[in-house]
């Protein structure tokens, strides 16, 4: 379960990108922006055995955005999760949550996002939309994604993206009594402009 709602959040960091691809276009010329994995933090939370609640971190990711100057709605953003960098604060719940029947991370080592579509709301909000694939299975997800800050440089670009992800939608369905279905992503972080 858990492993499924990291997915989700890399998919929300990636779509966090696009959203700053409006502010990119009058803050900076660089066509090409990076994820600062030592300034982006995903993280989730599951609800467990139904009164309490379980919070965790993937320590490693990658990404990048492509932004388009032209045509800003033809941004791609692509977006990579490490599983096995799962981090509960708790080594024995971390290989649990590992082990075949959840996040499988010896099969799949990877959740990835690829952006398809953006909606601007204004120039700091918007919505994303793309494909998001965990435990070899790809569907459609939207994450809302802020842009916080931008330094007086406009190298850098600071955002947060929040989503929701049902794990059943990923086929990992063991334990439904012990963790909950839905789980809620924050992925917050820095851009810098791609070398």
């Amino acid at each position: 379960m858990t492993i499924a709602k990291r997915s989700s959040s890399i998919a929300v960091l990636s779509l966090s990108c696009v959203n700053l691809v409006p502010t990119l276009a009058t803050a900076a010329s660089s066509k090409k922006w990076q994820l600062n994995p030592a300034k982006t933090k995903v993280n989730f939370e599951v609800s467990y055995l139904k009164n309490a609640t379980i919070q965790g971190k993937f320590n490693k990711t990658q990404g990048t955005i492509d932004y388009d100057e032209s045509n800003p709605q033809n941004t791609k953003i692509n977006f990579t999760v490490y599983t096995d960098s799962i981090d509960t604060d708790l080594k024995p719940r971390d290989y649990f949550i590992r082990r075949k029947e959840l996040l499988n991370t010896n099969q799949y080592p990877t959740l990835k996002f690829n952006s398809t579509n953006i909606r601007f709301i204004n120039l700091k909000e918007g919505y994303v939309s793309g494909n998001f694939t965990a435990l070899g299975q790809t569907k459609p997800m939207t994450v809302k994604v802020t842009l916080t800050d931008a330094n007086a440089q406009k190298t850098t670009l600071n955002f947060k993206a929040t989503g929701m992800i049902n794990r059943y939608d990923y086929g990992v369905t063991a334990f439904p009594g012990v963790f909950g279905t839905t789980i809620p992503i924050t992925i917050s972080g820095e851009l810098i402009a791609a070398k």
